[in-house]
């Protein structure tokens, strides 16, 4: 009996770990912080602001996918909520930008 006992200890050590695995190998890029100002933003801060947010939302294609493979929807669902956040407020920001740019 002491051996079953052991290596059911052993077994539920190595499913406890793999599941702590599975749960941190999924990680999408740090999400950009701060935009330009649309009141004084150049071309350029707006180009580079889009670039910025596009390449997060492609590396975090990338996370969405392996959220996915893992079946960790909590993570799938949290992740779909900042892409949306971040490129709600980049959108925010290019057209505050554009209507300024229309008004010059």
């Amino acid at each position: 009996m002491p051996r079953v006992a052991v290596i059911a200890a052993i077994t539920i050590a190595g499913c406890l770990c793999s599941a702590v695995c599975h749960a941190d190998i999924c990680r999408g890029p740090i999400a950009p912080t701060t935009f330009p100002e649309p009141a004084t933003a150049s071309d350029a801060d707006i180009l580079a602001a889009q670039q910025n947010v596009k390449k997060y939302l492609a590396d975090m294609e990338a996370a969405l996918k392996c959220f996915s493979a893992t079946h960790n929807d909590a993570g799938y669902n949290n992740a779909v909520e900042d892409m949306q956040k971040i490129a709600t407020a980049f959108n925010g920001v290019l057209r505050a930008y554009r209507t300024r740019q229309q008004k010059s």
